[in-house]
């Protein structure tokens, strides 16, 4: 179980839902680990789907009910939404293994399913946790909730989109379906987007494009987390929402942790990451394991588009609790104290 830092910012009070009755799908991994922590510790029932049991017994323990079942297979499934309120459906395939036909299955078809268990139980209100990736890897100008979703660039964001679709064809008889699209979700915890940075960082690996100029779209957890919480509360049936907390040049993101690690960041050229980029594809397709980077995600690291929340800002009255610095400290806290970064 992690720690709360709801009062290290000194700020406005934390988004609950107290007395709410809430499945949380993914509750093993890092977005649905922290959000069924906040539910749990602010007074919600809670209730867990799990493929490995196991893996939920720190939550179980502190008062969560765990459902054994698998997104792939519907007839797990059957009875994990009775007497539920609100679905979180953070669970997801990230990556392993690195097929269409893994990805599709738990991505999409597993969208479906608990979709489909979601309206049979009457669930009032369904939270599709989906990513910026659904956008792609637009180069410039504002990107907001209405721009079209970028099918073909990489195997990650097109089983997203799948997901999106499934979810909002399986919800049109109900429940209320919410979509939200987080950035990069990063704190404690975080492997992509924290753990794997430091490591880069760390070894001397290259961690950024042209002098990092482009922009990283990061969303510290707990942030998220509120804009979780207030899907659930406010009257914003059918809309989707872009959660992020800025738009950062990568050199200023990657920076922050440069600076805990002691070593400065490594850049290499467009071209250079290119070349890598295309080895690295080579040795997935040959270990069927998922590249670190792929060229059609390269827009990516130089990409000068504004990402717009406004929408949320408005709708949801949402706004980042944590400043970077604030959420940098806590994450570099977490990280020497699980022995991720020397002090």
């Amino acid at each position: 179980m992690g720690t709360h830092p709801e009062t290290a910012a000194g700020s406005a009070a934390v988004p609950a839902l107290p007395g709410a009755r809430v499945l949380v799908t993914g509750a093993s991994g890092f977005i649905g680990g922290h959000l069924a922590e906040r539910l749990l510790a602010h007074g919600s029932t809670v209730r867990l789907l799990a493929r490995r049991p196991e893996r939920a017994a720190a939550m179980a323990a502190a008062g969560a009910d765990v459902h054994t079942g698998d997104l792939t297979d519907p007839a797990t499934l059957r009875g994990s939404c009775d007497g539920i309120d609100v679905v979180y459906h953070a669970g997801a395939w990230l990556g392993t293994p690195y097929t269409r036909e893994a990805a599709w299955a738990a991505n999409a078809a597993g969208t479906e399913h608990i979709v489909a268990e979601a309206r049979r139980a009457g669930v009032h209100r369904f939270i599709h946790i989906s990513s910026i990736a659904v956008y792609g890897p637009v180069r410039s100008g504002t990107v907001t909730e209405a721009a079209p979703l970028w099918k073909g660039v990489e195997l990650y964001g097109d089983s997203k989109i799948a997901a999106e679709e499934a979810a909002r064809a399986g919800t049109e008889q109900g429940p209320e379906l919410v979509i939200t699209r987080p950035g990069m979700v990063y704190g404690p915890r975080s492997r992509g987007w924290t753990i794997r940075l430091i490591k880069w960082i760390d070894e001397q690996r290259p961690a950024m494009v042209a002098g990092g100029r482009g922009y990283a779209r990061p969303i510290f957890i707990e942030n998220l987390l509120d804009a979780l919480v207030l899907c659930a509360q406010r009257p914003v049936a059918g809309e989707a929402f872009t959660l992020i907390d800025a738009n950062v040049p990568w050199r200023d993101y990657l920076g922050e942790y440069s600076s805990m690690v002691g070593k400065r960041v490594r850049s290499v050229s467009y071209l250079a990451s290119w070349q890598i980029a295309l080895t690295d594809e080579i040795r997935a397709l040959l270990t069927h394991r998922p590249p670190r980077v792929r060229r059609t995600a390269l827009g990516y690291a130089i990409s000068h588009a504004l990402f717009s929340t406004a929408k949320a800002q408005r709708m949801l009255a949402w706004t980042p609790r944590y400043s970077m610095p604030d959420a940098m400290a806590i994450t570099r806290e977490w990280l020497i104290a699980n022995g991720h970064l020397k002090p």
